[in-house]
């Protein structure tokens, strides 16, 4: 015996028997809500230990999403007079949008057109300084203007230069097709930056051209920069929206996005800044697809437990990794195969989340026993949402790693068969 463990222990296998031992998840009392860092593949975690990840043990609750609201009373909207209910304003005119001018029947002109030239109708697009060149006159400011202010500034510019006699210019603008703009979104979003919206396609510009007039903007609207820039953390406030348009600031409230109640959405111009403050604790009602968040995030999984011996033989492929925004953890540990199997051997396998807390953003690593989820699945302290690019690893139950550690001694006890 004492030959024996000589052996093992110069050939360096007793210690990698023993890490193996204390590495399978045994943690189910007292002493596993606790990191024994000397015991645990924790204590591999490089850093000084404010700089590591914070690890929660399997038996440990995270209290992320425990505090944050279930639900919000019923909001009555206030909607000024004036406007219709549902109508979102047109969006001003920015760099790039087309125009299309038409003139009244050449019968009307009659003692009004003091020259015989209609060159002033036809489609034009606002240049990228913000102004509009009709021929024959200088050129007109039309970025950040509506159409009504457009077109009463072009018949002015028209009457001015001699065109039409004084009050008499009635030239008709209408929208053509709306341009692709930039804005800058920050904040409680997932993915801030630069973002482009209402995207032109070949097929859809050669359509829109055919038509005498009108486009819509759907995409250029508040969520839809909101959609692109990834969507909302968990934490966003989205009562309190900012928008910041040539200095002035402009708030716009988004919570009907979640409860159903009425939706002011609001059309974006070039250049808009929009900002999305954050809250101190997440909103478990935003972990959902919706018009504001992500309809699906990505994960990475890896199971390489007994019988797989690679992630391609566990059916990890993209329709396990894509999920739906609002997923748990425990849909990750099915959609990988992580779950199921031999009771005796398979029930006491693990999986491991590596995530990131939606307020402060720092590393956040939860091991969790896949039975303990399967039974679980809708307390949020053992299940929690993922998060977009969480990676969960899984692991093998304490039998599987009892059964290799044996191979392993039997291997080295009997090196000949190695080779037959």
């Amino acid at each position: 015996m004492t030959m024996l463990r000589s052996l093992l222990t110069q050939s360096g296998v007793l210690p990698v028997v023993f890490l193996l031992g204390c590495a399978s998840p045994g943690m189910d009392t007292s002493e596993g809500n606790r990191v024994v860092h000397d015991q645990h593949w924790s204590a591999d975690l490089n850093g000084p230990r404010s700089e590591r990840p914070y690890y929660i043990a399997p038996t440990a609750a995270y209290t992320a999403y425990e505090h944050a609201a279930l639900s919000a009373s019923p909001r009555t909207a206030r909607l000024d007079a004036s406007s219709a209910f549902g109508r979102t304003p047109a969006p001003r005119l920015s760099p790039g949008d087309r125009v299309r001018i038409a003139l009244p029947p050449k019968a009307v002109f009659e003692g009004v057109f003091q020259h015989s030239d209609d060159a002033f109708s036809g489609i034009f697009e606002i240049s990228f300084d913000g102004t509009l060149h009709l021929p024959y006159v200088p050129a007109i400011e039309a970025a950040g203007s509506t159409l009504a202010e457009l077109e009463m500034r072009i018949n002015q510019t028209l009457e001015t230069n001699g065109y039409f006699r004084p009050g008499m210019a009635r030239l008709h603008l209408s929208i053509q097709e709306w341009a692709p703009i930039q804005v800058s979104v920050s904040g409680a979003v997932f993915n801030p930056g630069l973002i482009g919206v209402n995207a032109r396609t070949p097929d859809g510009s050669g359509d829109q051209l055919q038509l005498q007039g009108g486009s819509t903007a759907l995409n250029r609207l508040l969520t839809a920069a909101l959609r692109g820039a990834g969507g909302v953390t968990p934490n966003a406030n989205v009562e309190t929206i900012e928008i910041v348009r040539d200095g002035q600031v402009l708030t716009a409230d988004l919570t009907g996005a979640l409860d159903g109640s009425h939706l002011q959405d609001v059309a974006l111009v070039h250049g808009d800044q929009i900002r999305v403050p954050g809250r101190a604790l997440p909103d478990r009602r935003m972990v959902r697809p919706t018009a504001i968040t992500p309809p699906g995030i990505r994960v990475f999984i890896s199971n390489l437990t007994v019988p797989a011996l690679n992630n391609a033989s566990s059916a990890v492929e993209r329709h396990a990794t894509s999920l739906p925004y609002g997923s748990r953890l425990h849909t990750a540990v099915v959609s990988g195969n992580c779950a199921g199997g031999i009771v005796s051997t398979n029930s006491d396998r693990y999986a491991v989340l590596v995530t990131n807390d939606p307020v402060s953003k720092r590393p956040v690593t939860i091991e969790r026993r896949v039975e303990q989820l399967i039974q679980a699945p809708n307390q949020t302290a053992y299940n929690p949402f993922l998060m977009p690019n969480d990676s969960i690893v899984c692991y093998d139950s304490r039998v599987t790693n009892l059964r290799d550690i044996g191979r392993a001694i039997g291997d080295i006890l009997n090196p000949f068969g190695w080779f037959f």
